[in-house]
């Protein structure tokens, strides 16, 4: 294989953090490359370096054999290096042709040939065995047909090199196997694929090299070969030492008394005469593709928004129900306030003597809410300076902190949180529920609601069609959630 991308000891440091620290490394055309590491490891920040969308302090990045001068977006675009970041950067208004061409626009005599444009997307779009709503809004498609589309661009602008960050955080598992055949088959026709993941089955089903860095160094880079699963339990003590077996939710019916109750609940075209009871000590999963509804379910439980009819309590607003939301830079954070801020964000009047803020007091909570959930951070940086897995640590670290709260409302509580993180969280959620709290999981990692759950619902068209035991495989899981199984709520 010739390699298509290197960073050689490439250096980059925020303010005291040294983000990636002399790291070296090399992917290749032909390949599925894995960069993996806990959070704040530097595997996001490596890669916009290699992407030409952050300057190194030190060290160069070498583009089909050629130093990446200037070393620019611009530049590496020029050279066949897009990358696809966490949050899709895709305008919600434009359909998919739109969003591909837009910076790209082919003319004929001076007017955007959009013809044109649609017939070289499709082409592309058969080419990868997949297919694309291409003439609706993008506000309206799913999550896994967005993430095609992120690719679809990138390949319409002549990338050779495709990285993806955390790529499959947001989709079903079912979306997420179909996206990695669309990533094979970019592979198998010539192209690199770097793609940062937490997700070590995912590196044991598809990675061709796997690049595991910690604390801003690169541990190793090797290609698992056949011994993938020892390659991944290698990698796993690596990245986190030993770990002790993950927390499971105690089987069995729990007795207590209804914490949560949703009762004809309709809205719009999103819920229609939805039911759902959650008892006090019990955890809740709810499975689904995304867009059936979790979404509406999360804003009418939080009391963003009324049902047309039915009811739901209690609803957010008293302090008796906590809700973690699955947009954290939307809905979760204020990105350019100190972390202080955001731990105890929508609590200051709890931190006020004679109405000034009691700075000391509340930096001491802030502290002990980190602790707890086994974090530690410089307290006055701004959450926007955190990776995405920390800034979740700082959104549970604050829900979890609610003791007062009879519900906790949690939507994909681990989504790009490292296996450490993600086992802490899952700890400190069983934790609320053994306190007496009753508590809801919407989750598109069918994994964690089968460990968390006594029980997981089933929603499509903003129903619950399915109730399941924790015990149940992803396939029963799958084919309710698409509709294939007759099972009865």
């Amino acid at each position: 294989m010739s390699e298509a991308l290197a960073v050689s000891g490439v250096t980059k440091t925020f303010g005291a953090v040294k983000a990636v620290d002399g790291v070296s490394a090399a992917f290749a055309l032909g390949e599925i490359a894995f960069v993996c590491g806990e959070n704040g490891a530097g595997k996001s920040t490596l890669l916009r370096i290699a992407a030409g969308l952050t300057t190194p302090d030190a060290g160069r990045v070498t583009v089909l054999g050629r130093p990446l001068d200037p070393h620019t977006p611009r530049e590496a675009l020029a050279r066949g290096v897009a990358m696809v970041e966490q949050h899709f950067a895709l305008i919600d208004d434009f359909d998919a042709v739109e969003n591909v061409i837009l910076g790209f626009e082919p003319t004929r005599r001076g007017v955007v040939d959009r013809a044109a444009a649609e017939a070289q997307i499709r082409a592309i779009v058969a080419d990868l065995g997949t297919t694309l709503p291409l003439d609706v809004p993008v506000s309206a498609l799913e999550l896994g047909d967005r993430q095609r589309l992120e690719i679809v661009r990138a390949l319409y602008r002549k990338a050779k090199i495709v990285i993806l960050d955390e790529p499959t955080a947001v989709l079903t598992p079912m979306e997420a196997s179909a996206l990695y055949a669309v990533l094979r088959r970019l592979a198998d026709r010539g192209a690199a694929v770097v793609v940062v993941s937490h997700k070590l089955d995912e590196v044991e089903a598809h990675a061709d090299r796997v690049t595991v860095m910690r604390a801003g160094k690169a541990l190793f880079s090797e290609q698992p070969g056949a011994a993938r699963a020892e390659l991944v339990a290698r990698m796993t003590q690596a990245i986190m030492g030993e770990l002790e077996p993950g927390p499971t939710a105690p089987r069995g019916e729990v007795g207590g008394a209804v914490a949560l109750s949703l009762r004809g609940v309709t809205l719009g075209r999103a819920l229609t005469e939805l039911d759902l009871e959650v008892r006090s000590g019990e955890i809740v999963g709810v499975a689904g593709v995304e867009g059936n509804g979790q979404a509406e379910l999360l804003e009418v439980l939080a009391g963003a928004v009324d049902p047309d009819s039915g009811a739901a309590t209690p609803r957010g607003g008293g302090g008796a129900i906590t809700v973690v939301h699955a947009d954290r830079h939307q809905d979760g954070l204020v990105l350019d306030a100190s972390l202080v801020d955001n731990l105890v964000l929508g609590e200051h009047a709890q931190y006020t003597r004679f109405g000034v803020l009691d700075l000391p007091r509340m930096e001491a909570a802030a502290r002990a809410r980190l602790s707890d959930a086994g974090a530690s951070f410089d307290l006055q940086r701004p959450a926007r300076t955190l990776s995405g897995g920390n800034q979740q640590k700082v959104v549970m670290a604050r829900a979890l902190a609610h003791a007062e709260s009879k519900v906790l409302v949690c939507a994909h509580p681990t989504r790009g949180v490292d296996l450490g993180a993600a086992r802490a969280i899952h700890a400190r959620i069983l934790g609320a529920a053994a306190r007496g709290m009753g508590v809801l999981v919407v989750s598109a990692d069918l994994a964690e609601l089968r460990e968390l759950s006594h029980r997981i619902l089933v929603m499509r068209k903003g129903r619950v069609v399915a109730e399941l035991p924790p015990e149940a495989s992803e396939e029963e899981l799958g084919r309710a959630m698409l509709g294939a199984s007759e099972a009865s709520s």
